[in-house]
């Protein structure tokens, strides 16, 4: 019994409609006059099975570049409009740039005068070294002209990294675009004060390669461990109905996330990243999605469906069994079952082909039936309504 309970809850995507076949059986439920119990059977048969975690989740772009101010200043222009498809080298947005180009002219100032002085100390440097060289000066003298010129290095490199800095901080006033893409987000006007800083500046733009997307789901603890890099997924975004779109388990996070499952409970989840490899034109950044991550397949595979399955009442502890049919009376054999599909057991032992099974009802299943029983089948009762 704990073996089936423990199925059960580990593929707990499958119990709704586990539920609704449960419920439709159990109305069926009852006796003949004469006391013999009436079950549905059928034929063991072979299908191909998928077993699946079912997750859901959003598209979000494979490839997304923000693009920020480092300063705080206003926008001045902007470029683009959201949708808009830009190449690399694009021009976006610009912001004011004033107090920035004062700076960096202040700091092209401040190279060239410590040019100047650098120039000076290296003419001043080579004639004491000829006076040095013929004795005409102390070597006190030498060594102080020797520090004054790498003093005038020393002013001219840092003057020449200073505007470095001031040129690259101007220029990034100035956003353009780092890689082809779609402009999936803009954050301001014209006008507006852009937060900029080395700590939470504000994300002004956002550029999105829509042509690679991926979808990130939170997979239950229960199920991750059946979850392998490059499994096959089958994504369904709520936008397009009713079409699947193929997918593959790109990463699998080893850390997990804990949030509140309600009365106080708590749900340890994965994150697993799939990566989608069919994408339309249309698609975007946010969109709904459900995810089939197939875990398992077994192709033309001996199968019961799952309301069959039963636990053993005749002291076989432990065991899974279903009541298989044979003239009139019921056995109740031993099974072992493989992975679940939608609404089948993969049979790995204890059936052969064609053997019937008792498939309904499940009150009589799981609580009615015994070895060695005797039973009728239910005849099939169709009933039509006439339109007037």
């Amino acid at each position: 019994m704990k073996n089936l309970i423990d199925k059960i809850i580990k593929h707990k995507m499958k119990i709704l409609g586990l539920i609704i076949i449960i419920l439709g059986l159990s109305f069926f439920s009852g006796n003949n006059d004469d006391g013999t119990l009436e079950v549905s059977v059928q034929k063991v048969s072979r299908k191909d099975l998928a077993s699946k975690v079912v997750a859901d989740g959003v598209l979000t772009p494979e490839t997304e570049v923000k693009l920020s101010a480092n300063n705080t200043t206003y926008i001045t222009e902007i470029a683009v409009k959201e949708g808009d498809f830009v190449k690399k080298g694009d021009f976006l947005m610009s912001l004011d740039d004033r107090q920035q180009k004062a700076a960096t002219e202040a700091s092209r100032a401040s190279l060239e005068a410590a040019k100047v002085q650098l120039e000076q100390r290296k003419a001043q440097q080579q004639r004491q070294s000829k006076l040095y060289s013929q004795g005409l000066i102390s070597d006190q003298e030498m060594e102080t002209t020797n520090s004054s010129y790498a003093s005038a290095l020393s002013a001219y490199n840092g003057a020449q990294s200073r505007l470095i800095q001031d040129e690259d901080a101007l220029s990034k006033l100035r956003l353009i675009a780092p890689q082809d893409g779609t402009i999936t987000f803009i954050d301001g006007e014209v006008g507006d004060l852009a937060q900029g800083g080395m700590f939470n500046p504000s994300v002004l733009l956002k550029l999105s390669d829509l042509s690679k997307m991926e979808v990130y789901v939170n997979v239950n603890e229960n199920d991750i461990a059946d979850i392998s890099i490059d499994d096959l997924a089958l994504v369904e975004v709520d936008a397009y109905d009713d079409r699947n779109f193929k997918g593959r388990v790109k990463e699998v996070a080893y850390a997990s996330t804990v949030s509140s499952g309600g009365s106080q409970q708590q749900v340890t989840n994965f994150q697993v990243k799939i990566q989608m490899l069919e994408v339309v034109d249309g698609m975007r950044p946010g969109m709904s999605a459900t995810v089939d991550i197939i875990t398992a397949e077994r192709l033309n595979t001996l199968s019961i469906p799952i309301q069959s399955l039963t636990s053993s009442r005749s002291g076989k502890k432990g065991a899974n069994v279903v009541f298989v049919y044979n003239e009139g009376f019921v056995e109740e054999r031993v099974v072992n079952t493989g992975i679940v599909g939608d609404r089948d057991y993969e049979v790995i032992s204890g059936l052969n082909d064609d053997e019937q099974i008792v498939t309904g009802s499940f009150i009589a299943i799981s609580r009615e039936l015994s070895d060695g029983m005797k039973v009728k089948i239910r005849e099939s009762k169709n009933s039509y309504r006439k339109r007037d």
